[in-house]
């Protein structure tokens, strides 16, 4: 990692540690800075992000010696460590899983952590997830009405899916954090958020191993792009016809 990269990758977390200070628990504060590496592309910090994360978690596994806060954290480790590209990072992600083990053995007898992304059929069949996500999803949606809400339920529901490594509900919570920012820019004709529905649905692609669902994201991606030139070309008709009336009042 080059010297730039350190220092603004430093001065990230610096900003994010002081942000959790505000916010109502660090796992809601990561879960936000999560979704923004997300929409701004940032891999270096969404791999930092999740390693916080999982040291979050293995922290809550010191104080009450729960299997499960070992295996999520397990999971979040191991996120980082599939995203991760830089090798530095990837050494010291290797090293934090390393001793994540045997702590794990230290405090539960020998327990070593389920690394559940490793077992392709742990969630099930295609179709019983298809209805699992979905049933998540429709609870998701009658739970919730305003849109930030949503927003950050979809968030909220996006840090548990990687947590447990269900990658079948990280990969639709993507797809449905990509909807309500397209829904939105219909909506409002806010232009600023259809590129964060397009790096949501870019972001499940990359996530994504099944050939239809690719489609259906490319397809969205597709549909996205006819929008946002449509509501470009509806605000620039708007301006115009401002500015015409403006004219005309001179």
């Amino acid at each position: 990692m080059s010297d730039i990269n350190m220092t603004s990758l430093v001065n990230k977390l610096q900003n994010l540690e002081l942000g959790l200070k505000s916010q109502h628990g660090q796992e809601f504060g990561y879960g936000q800075a999560l979704r923004e590496t997300i929409l701004g592309k940032d891999h270096l910090m969404e791999v930092e992000v999740l390693k916080s994360l999982g040291d979050l978690h293995l922290q809550k596994a010191k104080l009450s010696k729960d299997s499960a806060e070992i295996d999520k954290a397990a999971a979040l480790y191991a996120a980082a460590l599939l995203r991760c590209t830089d090798p530095d990072m990837g050494q010291t992600l290797e090293h934090r899983i390393g001793y994540m083990e045997k702590l794990s053995r230290q405090l539960l007898q020998g327990y070593t952590p389920h690394f559940l992304w490793l077992s392709p059929d742990y969630w099930g069949t295609a179709d019983s997830n298809a209805v699992r996500v979905a049933e998540i999803c429709d609870k998701l949606d009658r739970g919730v009405r305003k849109w930030h809400s949503i927003e950050e339920t979809y968030t909220e529901m996006l840090v548990k899916a990687v947590s447990n490594s269900d990658m079948f509900l990280e990969l639709e919570i993507l797809k449905s954090l990509g909807d309500l920012y397209l829904e939105e820019g219909k909506k409002t004709s806010d232009v600023s958020q259809f590129p964060k529905a397009a790096a949501m649905y870019n972001k499940a692609l990359t996530t994504c191993g099944d050939p239809e669902t690719k489609l259906t994201l490319e397809h969205r991606i597709r549909y996205m792009d006819k929008i946002r030139e449509a509501v470009k070309k509806q605000n620039n008709v708007d301006e115009y016809g401002l500015n015409t009336a403006e004219t005309i009042t001179k």
